[in-house]
């Protein structure tokens, strides 16, 4: 059995014998690399794992410009057909001498759809963000197709027409009275209030 009184003297290492000297050597070197990790690699890692993902980011912006790049030319066709298509929206917003025809275009509306206008008028304009808007009160009469035809006529009209409130009510009260024909009972008056538009910068 090893006499381990032998070891007690740390200010002589140098007589331990040889097992001794060679378990307090690695003894030693643990510690040291242990205390070197503790201090300075672990602090090391944490910078490198900072640094890969800073890579991976890094890595990633430059994909997404790449395709950026890559596709540069696409995104300026489509940029140009953007612009060509809200050029088309812009020419669709009449200016304040087209009203008048726009006008026009309403009426011949109604009489191809076979409704009668009994009156229209404008409103008062309202100013947007960006754009004025200009109400126009129509009255009329029609059974519910022609109603439904001047409706897809104005759709269609070549300037942005916008129809809101609708009011329909029958239009006599003598229809119950079996004085009007089949056809005229089923005539319905109805009110809408059309709504046009036009750029601000037109004002002037």
């Amino acid at each position: 059995m090893a006499d381990l009184s032998q070891y007690q003297d740390f200010n002589n290492i140098g007589s331990w014998p040889l097992p001794g000297k060679i378990v307090f050597i690695i003894i030693a070197m643990l510690v040291v690399l242990g205390l070197g990790y503790y201090f300075d690699t672990s602090e090391q890692i944490s910078e490198l794992e900072s640094k890969e993902k800073k890579e991976v980011q890094l890595l990633a912006d430059y994909k997404r410009e790449y395709e950026k790049a890559v596709n540069l030319d696409a995104y300026r066709e489509q940029m140009a057909e953007m612009k060509e298509t809200f050029k088309g929206l812009l020419e669709q917003l009449p200016k304040n001498t087209e009203i008048p025809g726009l006008l026009d275009e309403i009426s011949y509306a109604a009489s191809g759809a076979g409704v009668e206008l009994l009156s229209h008028k404008y409103l008062n304009e309202s100013k947007k963000a960006f754009y004025i808007e200009k109400p126009i009160e129509i009255v009329a009469t029609g059974n519910y197709h022609q109603i439904a035809d001047f409706v897809s006529r104005i759709s269609k009209l070549p300037r942005i027409v916008t129809l809101h409130s609708f009011e329909i009510t029958p239009a006599s009260n003598e229809s119950r009275r079996g004085t009007l024909s089949r056809e005229q009972s089923e005539q319905l008056s109805f009110s809408v209030l059309a709504k046009t538009y036009r750029y601000e910068s037109e004002e002037g």
